[in-house]
């Protein structure tokens, strides 16, 4: 038994697609974006760490930074908790 004429069917079950494509893909951006500034962060504490040991230790400030301070942390010796 049919409730709507065919065209308008193909309407809705076209509708029904977008929609559960949205219901995936939504997320998933939302979680790529949420990596992205958890990845930029990251970034600002290592690199306010970096310029703290670089404080601490003026030996140390002559070091070639960098563009990735958590890179250098790590060749450095220094621990930083969930480095990628």
């Amino acid at each position: 038994m049919r409730f709507f004429r065919p065209e308008i069917e193909l309407i809705f079950k076209a509708l029904g697609v977008f929609i559960l494509l949205g219901l995936i893909l939504l997320p998933v951006a939302w979680g790529y974006e949420q990596r992205r500034l958890a990845r930029e962060w990251q970034k600002v504490a290592c690199t306010y760490r970096m310029r703290e040991v670089a404080r601490r230790t003026p030996f140390i400030a002559g070091a070639d930074f960098g563009a990735d301070a958590c890179v250098v942390l790590q060749r450095l010796g220094f621990t930083v908790d969930d480095l990628r």
